[in-house]
C-alpha cells in the first residue's frame, strides 16, 4: 500500500428537512471514520453536510454536531437546488481525494470507510469500489445486485473520476424525479475499472418518498413478474425519463465515450 502522503476522504451528505434522521446518519459517519482512523491514524477526514435550504431544524443539528466533531462542516446556499447539486457542492467545498456519499436517512456501518478506502489504496487501477447494501424492507433476492449497483451510498470513488464525469446531473428534471444517481453510476461504470466488495457495510431505510418507498411494489416481485407487469402497462416504480433527461444522458455518455477515445 502506497502511503506517500496521508489519505484524505470527504463524506458528502445532502440534507433537506432531515431533522428526524440526521443525528443517526452523522453519528454513523463519525463512527466509521473513527474505526478507519484506528487502523490508518494519518487519515484526514471531512464530512460536508449540505443543507438544501431546509425549513426544519436540520441546520441546527448540523451546527451542534460540528461543535463536537470538527471534521463536520455545514455547507449552505440560498435556494433549494436538489440532491444532485447538493452532492456536487459538497465535493466542491471539500478537498478529500476519496469521496463517499451518504443520504441523510441512511447509515454507514463502522467497517465501510476503512474497507472501501484500503481496497482503493491497494489497487491504483481501480477508480471506485462498492459494497453490499442492507435494506430494511422485504425484497426479492433477485434485486440485490441491481440495488447494490445503483445506490450512491455504498461506494467510494476517487475524486478525479467524479470530476471527469462532471459530477451528478443538476438539471431540473433530474431534481424532480431524483434519478441523478443512476446516471452517475452508469457513467462511472462505463469509464473506469471498479470492484465489488462482497460485504454489507451500510444500510438504507424506508422513508416517505425515497427510492425504496417508490419501488416497494417492484422489489417484492421477481424481475420476470415486474417486467410482465410493466409490459402490460401496469407497473410504475416512479422512474421517469423526460426528453430533457434523455438529452442530458446522451450528452454525458458521449462525454464518457470521448474520454475513452471514442470507444463504446
Amino acid at each position: 500500500m502506497s502511503r506517500l502522503r496521508a489519505p484524505s476522504i470527504a463524506v458528502i451528505i445532502p440534507a433537506y428537512n432531515a431533522a428526524e434522521t440526521l443525528d443517526r446518519t452523522l453519528q454513523s459517519a463519525v463512527y466509521s471514520i473513527a474505526a478507519a482512523r484506528d487502523k490508518i491514524p494519518e487519515l484526514i477526514p471531512e464530512i460536508a453536510v449540505v443543507d438544501d435550504v431546509s425549513t426544519d431544524n436540520t441546520r441546527d443539528i448540523i451546527s451542534a454536531r460540528s461543535e463536537k466533531y470538527p471534521e463536520i462542516k455545514l455547507v449552505t446556499y440560498e435556494e433549494n437546488q436538489g440532491p444532485g447539486f447538493a452532492r456536487n457542492e459538497g465535493v466542491r467545498k471539500t478537498t478529500g481525494s476519496y469521496l463517499f456519499f451518504l443520504d441523510s436517512d441512511a447509515v454507514f456501518y463502522p467497517n465501510h470507510i476503512h474497507l472501501c478506502l484500503t481496497h482503493l489504496m491497494d489497487n491504483d487501477e481501480l477508480g471506485y469500489v462498492f459494497t453490499k447494501l442492507h435494506v430494511d424492507m422485504s425484497r426479492h433476492e433477485q434485486w440485490r445486485h441491481s440495488i447494490d449497483e445503483s445506490n450512491p451510498i455504498n461506494f467510494c470513488v476517487r475524486r478525479v473520476w467524479h470530476d471527469m464525469i462532471l459530477g451528478f446531473a443538476e438539471e431540473p428534471d433530474f431534481r424532480t424525479y431524483r434519478t441523478e444517481d443512476t446516471l452517475y453510476r452508469l457513467c462511472l461504470r462505463d469509464l473506469v475499472a471498479h470492484e465489488k466488495i462482497d460485504v454489507e457495510t451500510c444500510e438504507q431505510f424506508v422513508s416517505p418518498g425515497n427510492a425504496l418507498d417508490r419501488q416497494r411494489e417492484k422489489l417484492w416481485m421477481t424481475m420476470a413478474e415486474w417486467n410482465a407487469k410493466v409490459a402490460a402497462g401496469d407497473g410504475d416504480d416512479g422512474f421517469v425519463m423526460t426528453d430533457d433527461m434523455e438529452r442530458v444522458v446522451e450528452a454525458r455518455l458521449a462525454h464518457v465515450r470521448n474520454l475513452l477515445g471514442g470507444e463504446v
